[in-house]
């Protein structure tokens, strides 16, 4: 298994910096179509996440988007407070 220094690089630690500040927000799941997402998404760190909002059945609203994986909140949380870990 690599390290987290290794995975990282600026673009995916801003990437995943992003997915999180939107979960802790408690904002709607992360909206993107940039392949960095994909890329993140086979790596493991994200997942897709669908929220249904509505009125009852006559009028729902669904949001779908990306949430951290319990790797991603490590990757990001263990490379979070030094800049020599993010390249």
């Amino acid at each position: 298994m690599q390290s987290t220094r290794a995975i990282l690089n600026k673009k995916c630690f801003d990437a995943l910096e992003a997915v999180f500040a939107a979960e802790v927000d408690d904002r709607l799941p992360f909206q993107s179509k940039a392949k960095i997402y994909a890329d993140l998404h086979q790596a493991g760190y994200i997942e897709p996440f669908t929220r249904v909002f509505g009125a009852g059945e006559r009028f729902p609203v669904t949001v779908s988007g990306y949430v951290l994986t319990h790797a991603g909140r490590y990757a990001y949380c263990s490379a979070c407070g030094s800049e020599e870990k993010v390249q």
